[in-house]
């Protein structure tokens, strides 16, 4: 992979997080968690992302801690509303922001060596950005979330968008958790070998909560690992974006071996989920 320095591409958000009769409203998004996690291990982080003008103060938190913005405008912000009952979630998306362009992708291209995919819903990057990041040599991950997503009614549901096609031709390394995957190779009628293959995906990150996970390669070898117990849970948000980039961390910037980078990336998943990494206070847009 060439130099050290990442791009995550996809929407910031304002999350509202409901929780029983609480309420909070706090910075979310893949480009969130992931860019602090990143940055966080010294590697060069970029977001680029669509934020309006008149909430362009919630990514206060992210150049404070050294992240680069490149942020679009638009009229407005990427809204979610997380429900959150124990490991159950449930997310509204009332507003949504402009998707993110070829040209504001073309802006980052010559600074970095990896692009981070980490959209939250099927149209937030332009499908001609895909396209130009296809042709790049860079190393790209990507996050399928956004992808198997639909909005219905402001309700998000789970459904593979075709939209996911062009994104998965681009990525080497891609994250999915067990439901996602299911719908995905259930799209494609493929099984995940034959998935890999079509696509040429080097790595697939499955992830399955407290149950762990395991990553397969190309040549179909699968390595499992186990997730760290938790001694509270406080919000299971971003834990997954967290273990993603922190595996990325691990396994390719710092060559570290699958089980190593696997299990390091869960401890801080772990940490996420207790609210000891990137911490609630910090994301908090109430005051």
């Amino acid at each position: 992979m060439m130099g050290t320095s990442v791009a995550v591409i996809g929407s910031a958000s304002i999350d509202r997080v409901v929780q029983g009769s609480k309420s909070v409203r706090q910075l979310g998004g893949v480009v969130t968690y992931a860019s602090l996690t990143f940055q966080r291990h010294g590697i060069e982080t970029i977001i680029v992302s669509n934020v309006a003008d008149k909430d362009k103060s919630i990514l206060k938190v992210l150049c404070e801690e050294g992240v680069h913005v490149f942020r679009g405008h638009t009229e407005n912000t990427t809204n979610f509303i997380n429900h959150i009952d124990g490991n159950n979630r449930w997310q509204e998306m009332p507003v949504n922001a402009d998707p993110i362009t070829d040209e504001q992708v073309r802006s980052v291209l010559g600074s970095v060596g990896h692009l981070h995919l980490g959209v939250l819903h099927p149209y937030d990057i332009e499908p001609k950005a895909i396209k130009l990041i296809d042709k790049t040599k860079i190393f790209i991950s990507l996050d399928v979330q956004g992808y198997v997503r639909c909005i219905e009614n402001n309700q998000v549901r789970l459904r593979v968008s075709g939209n996911l096609t062009d994104a998965l031709l681009c990525a080497h390394m891609v994250k999915a958790d067990e439901i996602e995957l299911t719908s995905i190779l259930a799209f494609y009628k493929m099984s995940l070998s034959e998935l890999m293959r079509a696509y040429k995906i080097d790595e697939m990150v499955i992830t399955a909560g407290p149950q762990g996970g395991l990553i397969r390669r190309l040549t179909g070898e699968e390595i499992r690992y186990d997730a760290k117990s938790i001694d509270f849970l406080v919000d299971p948000t971003g834990a997954g974006d967290v273990f993603f980039a922190a595996y990325l961390t691990y396994r390719f910037q710092r060559d570290k071996n699958i089980s190593i980078a696997s299990e390091l990336a869960a401890s801080l998943a772990s940490q996420q989920i207790e609210g000891r990494y990137i911490s609630k206070e910090i994301l908090n847009l109430e005051h």
